[in-house]
């Protein structure tokens, strides 16, 4: 088991780039939720909502901005973006991977791979042909690398991850367990009543600074690659097709999922269960609230919604029924 982490309240502030108010020696052992915490643990508050929350907590000290801090008299870290700084101190407190370099007795290694000493390689991990490890990546149990794959510095693969041939993974990058990188996507022809296999000739590569959630699939390029450009972060269940394209900063939530060939823009989310379809493309800065279909390119910045809200049951069947008619009383 790990030691207890513990640092005096002025330690993290200065730390996560925030001020001070009230005894700057108290001590924190960790963080916590405002129901959760402590007296030996920091909590957080970002949405006046949560007032009542704060109220209550015993947390030994809290993150939060000038305007929320008059609702709690005891020790405060405060800064203009709460939620920044509670990011930043997650980090510190964060559990680190307790694997040392080396390779595990219970893996394959082609001899033609390459593989930095500095890296970990847990067991059961198979790393093919011509494979490039870099430094201080890490490999847990189960992973599997392809040919030709190139994996850079810094860069953590979780169980059970399955990177096919010729894909590109840049540095400092977290892949979580169960994604594949390179698999084929959608691509067929028909011959006289029968599917003929389009074979999918590209690769994917993945920039710096990427996070993809678990069971994320990103399929290789039909022809050209698949790319995820720096500091994308893509949550659990999101599928990319061939030849898609996302901009740097973006960030896409669960069960989303962008058709082939389609390019979305810098700093654009899409919140859970967007749906974009192939050969469209999004400027940057779009932002897509959850559950929305997007059928044509976006050309301009800003929040987009598609779908209904929710309502009972009884209304919302009448008014389903008013909308296969509107069609016809718009032509009157």
């Amino acid at each position: 088991m790990s030691p207890v982490k513990s640092f005096r309240l002025s330690e993290l502030a200065d730390a996560i780039g925030g001020e001070v108010e009230g005894d700057p020696s108290t001590e924190i052992l960790g963080i916590a939720s405002l129901n959760a915490a402590t007296k030996q643990e920091i909590t957080f508050i970002t949405r006046e909502s949560f007032i009542p929350e704060l109220l209550t907590t015993h947390a030994a000290a809290v993150i939060c901005n000038d305007k929320l801090s008059e609702h709690f008299k005891g020790p405060k870290i405060i800064g203009e973006n709460p939620h920044l700084l509670y990011a930043k101190c997650t980090e510190i407190f964060k559990t680190r991977l307790s694997s040392h370099a080396g390779i595990g007795k219970l893996t394959f290694i082609d001899e033609s791979a390459s593989v930095a000493s500095s890296a970990v390689i847990e067991n059961f991990v198979t790393i093919s042909k011509n494979a490039v490890i870099e430094e201080d990546v890490v490999l847990m149990p189960g992973v599997f690398i392809g040919h030709n794959v190139v994996v850079k510095s810094g860069t953590v693969i979780y169980s059970n991850a399955s990177v096919y041939d010729s894909v590109e993974i840049g540095h400092d990058c977290i892949i979580h367990s169960g994604v594949v990188l390179g698999s084929d996507g959608l691509g067929f022809a028909k011959d006289n009543g029968a599917w003929v296999k389009i074979q999918h000739l590209g690769g994917v590569v993945i920039g710096n600074n990427v996070e993809l959630g678990s069971n994320t699939t990103i399929d290789r390029g039909s022809v050209g690659n698949t790319i995820v450009e720096d500091n994308v972060k893509i949550d659990n269940l999101v599928h990319l097709a061939h030849n898609v394209h996302i901009g740097s900063g973006t960030a896409i939530a669960a069960n989303s999922a962008v058709a082939g060939s389609t390019k979305v823009g810098k700093n654009c989310t899409l919140a859970g269960c967007t749906a974009l379809v192939d050969n469209i493309e999004l400027v940057d800065e779009v932002h897509i609230t959850a559950k929305s279909l997007i059928t044509k390119s976006i050309k301009e910045s800003g929040f987009y919604s598609s779908g209904t809200p929710f309502m009972k049951n009884t209304e919302w069947k009448k008014n389903a029924v008013g909308f296969k008619k509107l069609y016809k009383l718009l032509k009157n």
